[in-house]
């Protein structure tokens, strides 16, 4: 009797060498995805990804997040098209990734596919998925891809659903004021008003549709209820003005005060913008430290000084911002912040020559003759080979006694600036003693 030949069972004999071949290329395009060498990647994993076996089922996976990633960085570099087509090749391999609806959303915007977007959003709507404002961004896309109806029956749908939601029955005024339909929107936007009364840009909105539509009084009324709520925006007061300007050329009868503004210290709203401005522009710090002395130093830098402490506690490795932070003090006098700052902005960026300038000037200014000379020279030898530099040198030399070392120090002031009459009156003054 022939003996049984025993089998092993399917996966569990010898490797083929299809199976090592596959094993391999599914290696090769894991270290590609790995190094971000997404193209490589893509063609290695799509050869086995949908092979039967172990090696296929995980190439397929990480096939998807070769997409992926690379989709993202074409996002993060404005090619729309390419982004579009490597998302949509990962939403095919992993249809239920909500990450992948944002990014892939995002694609179709860049490229101005308004109808693609708003197919990406209603898919995310009928699915359950999306935030609150979906029903807005599904509108406004459907607007921008021309279907203005459909834009406009998607937010009503959504008010109907949610008839305490301001925000939506806003958005759908905005689209009835977009193709001049002025009842439609007067009515929204009153609703809208009517839900959060002391929201000063809703009655805005209703004021501009009212006006819009001929009604000066109500838009009068209405803009001087937001200019009593928001006192210090601008843009209200001015469409006020213009508003009572109107009526009054229409022969009506009004006659509003605009709400003066209080005059407070600064919020911490307006400390943040302004802390933003300074980092975005340094040359802002510098316009004010180009000003005169003044009577009004203390409270103008005292309040320039409290907006750079709070750039800084955002930004705290931001040398220039220490710099600046170091001149602010020393022009309200307190000497010891700023050489303490002047040092930070040059313990982040040791050849600051700026930094390292103002610290020679403020410890020549404290009596650190040696300290002063010390970051000068750095200064001079981190390219802040300037005149004044040399002609301070120059002085401290002379008061240390070494007048040698002084005379250096004018002649190469000189030598940079011939016109420089300080540093020659003191070469002269040297000469003479």
């Amino acid at each position: 009797m022939n003996p049984i030949r025993r089998r092993d069972p399917p996966g569990r004999g010898r490797k083929t060498g299809h199976n090592r071949n596959a094993a391999a290329t599914y290696q090769a395009g894991i270290a590609a995805f790995e190094q971000g060498r997404y193209n490589e990647a893509v063609e290695l994993l799509s050869a086995i990804a949908e092979q039967r076996s172990l090696p296929g089922t995980l190439a397929r996976f990480y096939l998807g997040q070769t997409h992926l990633h690379h989709g993202i960085d074409e996002l993060r570099l404005g090619r729309y098209a390419s982004a579009a087509r490597h998302l949509t090749a990962a939403r095919e391999i992993n249809p239920n990734s909500d990450d992948l609806s944002r990014y892939l959303l995002a694609s179709h915007v860049g490229q101005g596919r308004f109808d693609l977007a708003a197919a990406e959003l209603e898919k995310a709507r009928d699915e359950g998925r999306g935030d609150d404002a979906l029903p807005i961004r599904l509108a406004h896309a459907l607007a921008r891809d021309g279907q203005h109806d459909r834009a406009v029956e998607t937010l009503e749908k959504a008010v109907n659903g949610l008839p305490q939601r301001a925000d939506l029955r806003v958005q759908l005024g905005l689209l009835h004021a977009a193709v001049e339909r002025f009842d439609a929107a007067v009515t929204v936007f009153e609703d809208a008003t009517a839900l959060t009364p002391n929201d000063a840009a809703v009655r805005q909105h209703l004021a501009l549709a009212l006006g819009a539509r001929g009604d000066t009084v109500p838009a009068v009324e209405h803009l001087a209820i937001a200019q009593k709520l928001c006192p210090h925006d601008a843009y209200t007061a001015l469409l006020l003005t213009l508003a009572v300007d109107a009526a009054q050329a229409a022969g009506e009868d009004v006659d509003v005060e605009p709400t003066p503004a209080k005059t407070t210290s600064l919020d911490d709203a307006a400390i943040k913008t302004l802390g933003n401005v300074i980092v975005e522009d340094p040359d802002f710090v510098e316009s004010f430290l180009s000003l005169p002395e003044s009577e009004v130093d203390p409270e103008i830098f005292a309040m320039l000084a409290a907006i750079l402490e709070r750039a800084l506690e955002r930004h705290p490795d931001y040398a220039d911002l220490h710099y600046h932070c170091s001149r602010v003090y020393a022009r309200l006098g307190r000497t010891e912040s700023a050489i303490t700052k002047a040092d930070r902005a040059v313990e982040i960026n040791p050849r600051y020559a700026q930094a390292l300038i103002q610290l020679g000037r403020l410890y020549s200014e404290t009596d650190q003759s040696t300290e002063a000379i010390d970051r000068l020279h750095t200064a001079v030898q981190s390219g802040g080979d300037y005149p004044d530099v040399h002609f301070m040198l120059g002085e401290l030399y002379q008061r240390d006694g070494k007048a040698e070392h002084a005379r250096t120090e004018y002649r190469r002031a000189l030598a940079l600036n011939s016109d420089y009459t300080r540093a020659q009156d003191a070469l002269n003054a040297l000469a003479t003693a």
